[in-house]
């Protein structure tokens, strides 16, 4: 089978899971109760969720940008936060869970002529942001557990999260890791790959020994990730939802959760999966069923409406590809 035909057979595999798990929503609940969670929106809790997210995707706007300058991509501020939105308007529109990301280092690796630096970019990127994730739900399960506020056992499911994180990291920025692994595939007799990972190693070296760097980085992503935390709580206000202060700190610890599962690529989009699990584990935090679905479908709607942004800019175009000068780029 040639690779477009392992594509869609990739894409109609995730739409059947996608069918499946929003039938099995549907089945456990009745559409009207959902319909009904939402039918008095607060429209100002609802514009504040709007402006959090906003800020959340300028932010990590700014961090991708940051690393990709310690990268020395060369790019202006104003077309790295172009393509990131761009990425953010493809994760959302289409059927793939990186094909934003696969935008961003294709148009930026071929007009910087550096594809292994923004790949390698963007996976830290990538890394970082998931890695604060989980640490600000870590902080959050330690607060609920000292105030004895239930959560259920998944939470624990947290620390090995973050410890492989913080394991991939550590192994992406490895010295001696990077020197060996294009030999050992060398010796495997797969040449291209060697040559792939050779220069994917070389590229991380802007990386390695910048201990306080990649700690600052970390420090800002978790304000990033908590921005994006707050506009699932912005979102269960503007439905009318009345939190206590035991249940945001339950979400706190529960919305990473839902987070990390989405990261699986087994449906479109989310789509199914964000349901399913919303309604089986947000119930954790006293919230009706109906209610966590119809608040995560919000947020996923506020997401949408912020990365739109990213197909008008795609629409009205960008930078041109860099020009080797004449006479050779030396």
């Amino acid at each position: 089978m040639n690779g477009a035909g392992r594509r869609i057979l990739v894409f109609l595999a995730k739409l059947v899971v996608s069918t499946v798990l929003i039938g099995f929503v549907l089945y456990r609940i009745d559409l009207d109760e959902i319909r009904a969670a939402a039918a008095n929106p607060n429209w100002f809790w609802l514009v504040g969720a709007l402006a959090i997210y906003g800020l959340s995707a300028v932010g990590g706007a700014l961090q991708w940008s940051w690393i990709l300058r310690a990268a020395g991509i060369e790019a202006s501020g104003h077309e790295i936060r172009r393509l990131y939105f761009i990425g953010l308007f493809f994760n959302n529109f289409l059927p793939a869970n990186i094909g934003g990301d696969a935008y961003k280092i294709g148009d930026l690796g071929r007009r910087e002529n550096r594809p292994q630096a923004v790949f390698c970019a963007t996976l830290l990127d990538r890394l970082v942001g998931l890695g604060a994730l989980a640490f600000l739900a870590m902080i959050a399960y330690a607060g609920c557990t000292l105030a004895g506020i239930a959560l259920p056992r998944t939470a624990l499911l947290l620390v090995p999260v973050l410890l492989l994180i913080l394991a991939v990291v550590a192994f992406l920025l490895s010295r001696r890791i990077g020197s060996r692994l294009p030999a050992l595939f060398r010796a495997l007799k797969m040449e291209r790959l060697a040559d792939q990972v050779a220069k994917i190693t070389a590229e991380l070296v802007h990386f390695r020994h910048r201990t306080r760097w990649l700690a600052g980085i970390f420090a800002f992503s978790m304000g990033v990730q908590l921005l994006r935390m707050l506009t699932h709580l912005a979102v269960a206000a503007g439905l009318g939802f009345a939190l206590s202060g035991s249940q945001s700190m339950q979400l706190l610890v529960l919305i990473p959760l839902l987070a990390i599962s989405l990261t699986l690529p087994i449906t479109i989009n989310g789509i199914g999966l964000r349901e399913s699990v919303s309604a089986s584990l947000l119930t954790w935090a006293g919230i009706p069923e109906s209610h966590a679905v119809a608040m995560e479908v919000a947020a996923f709607l506020v997401m949408v409406a912020i990365s739109l942004q990213g197909g008008i800019l795609l629409w009205l175009g960008g930078a041109k590809p860099k020009r080797v000068p004449e006479g050779g780029g030396n």
